[in-house]
């Protein structure tokens, strides 16, 4: 991958994240309760000390999280099914680069969930280094990154 098309993935991460503060920016002004961000080292925090008072879903298509995800992770499709039981935690939304992840987190938190939006993703989690696991929950340096224009350290694993 050129550095031409890293620098074209990041343009598209700004862009979505300004993209997504508009559309946050109208839904209040509407009136309408605000989707919070989390940042990777706080995510990183509250897996470390109380994984018991929250619960991180990863709204990714079958294809990205077939191939990792965020140690602890559960899909949408998982947390849908176990919402009753998993009522009460927080809920920390993910996808790979916010914009997908924001509108789950919306929608939950338009339903009167706690719901917050983990804007870095699975990208920011690679870029601070961090520690991946496969469907079988067993350690992987493999990502899937969505596009490969997005950028992710060497010590990883491209899979697209």
């Amino acid at each position: 991958m050129s550095r031409l098309d890293h620098r074209l993935g990041e343009q598209i991460v700004r862009f979505c994240g300004v993209g997504f503060n508009v559309i946050e920016w109208i839904c209040r002004w509407l009136g309408r309760r605000r989707v919070e961000v989390i940042a990777t080292s706080d995510v990183r925090a509250k897996m470390m000390r109380d994984s018991a008072s929250h619960v991180l879903v990863d709204v990714r298509s079958a294809a990205e999280h077939s191939v990792s995800r965020i140690p602890g992770a559960i899909t949408q499709a998982e947390y849908e099914a176990d919402a009753d039981s998993l009522a009460g935690r927080r809920v920390i939304v993910y996808c790979t680069v916010g914009g997908r992840s924001y509108l789950y987190a919306r929608k939950l938190v338009s339903d009167g969930i706690d719901a917050v939006n983990y804007q870095e993703g699975i990208l920011g989690w690679c870029r601070a280094e961090l520690p991946l696991e496969s469907p079988g929950k067993r350690p992987t340096a493999e990502v899937h990154p969505y596009w490969r224009i997005f950028w992710v350290p060497d010590r990883y694993t491209v899979k697209t």
